[in-house]
């Protein structure tokens, strides 16, 4: 690679400092660097994936996995490989810590990674009448929760226009492998390996002692309606869309992936040992 993006956050990289480095040794390096380091923005995006040169060849997100997450769904159609620098927690999408940069930066140039496709989501969302909404891709989840003061919603769910369950619950959460070890996990449901492909439905709270995590296949569509009770769906945590009773939220395999450079094989399983022992 000799050609690269940056997309920095500015409060994960405040005085832009490792943003700085990563410019300075690629341009020591003989390659050509652009940064956009306006994010996060009002509307939740980190940069216009328009201002992203035709011959980039990388992008390099500085933040945590949220900032990866977002920046994802920006830059989705140029079909660019993301490599992550965690400015965050430990995370498990952004894969090289500040300390060994200039590594993972000689590895991109010298063209010795690898990529990994991650299944992403499509959400549309109509009215009772079947009058499109909405329509959003999520590389995490799509969410679907109470709106306002915290009360129990009905939602009524559908796979492959075959009635499956109504919860009783605060929210529903249809995740990808990669979205498993967000806000899926903090409801109970299960960790899946990022590459597989599947997604999985997990009720957030529900009113029921026996409910639990349903994993389908990536070729699955779920949908899922309100019954009873207002409520929200968010797309990766942002582009809320306020949904009335009757209005549904059908979800699919986006026919789009995130590619992800990984540097260090493995590196799944180790922050997820390292998560095991915190």
């Amino acid at each position: 690679m000799k050609k690269f993006y940056v997309i920095t956050n500015r409060n994960r990289d405040r005085n832009l400092s490792v943003t700085n480095r990563i410019r300075k040794y690629l341009i020591q390096h003989g390659c050509e660097v652009e940064v956009s380091a306006e994010g996060p923005m009002e509307d939740g995006h980190y940069t216009d994936s328009s201002n992203i040169g035709p011959k980039t060849e990388g992008i390099i997100v500085i933040g945590g996995d949220g900032t990866l997450i977002a920046a994802a769904r920006d830059v989705v159609d140029t079909r660019i490989p993301m490599l992550g620098v965690n400015q965050g927690t430990l995370g498990y999408l952004t894969d090289v810590e500040v300390d060994g940069l200039e590594h993972a930066l000689d590895c991109l140039i010298d063209d010795r990674f690898e990529t990994e496709d991650r299944m992403m989501l499509c959400g549309r969302v109509c009215d009772s009448d079947g009058n499109l909404l909405a329509e959003s891709r999520a590389l995490n989840d799509v969410v679907l929760h109470a709106a306002g003061a915290l009360h129990l919603v009905d939602y009524e769910v559908s796979v492959n226009g075959r009635f499956l369950s109504t919860f009783r619950a605060d929210g529903i959460v249809v995740c990808t492998p990669t979205g498993s070890t967000a806000y899926s996990m903090s409801a109970g449901g299960p960790i899946i390996e990022p590459k597989a492909r599947m997604m999985v439905i997990t009720p957030i709270c529900p009113h029921t002692l026996n409910t639990r995590s349903i994993v389908l296949s990536a070729e699955d569509t779920v949908s899922v309606s309100v019954k009873d009770g207002d409520s929200v769906v968010c797309f990766d945590g942002h582009s809320p869309v306020t949904l009335q009773e009757g209005d549904i939220v059908d979800i699919r395999r986006s026919a789009k992936v995130t590619r992800i450079i990984r540097i260090n094989p493995g590196s799944f399983l180790s922050v997820l040992s390292k998560k095991f022992r915190s």
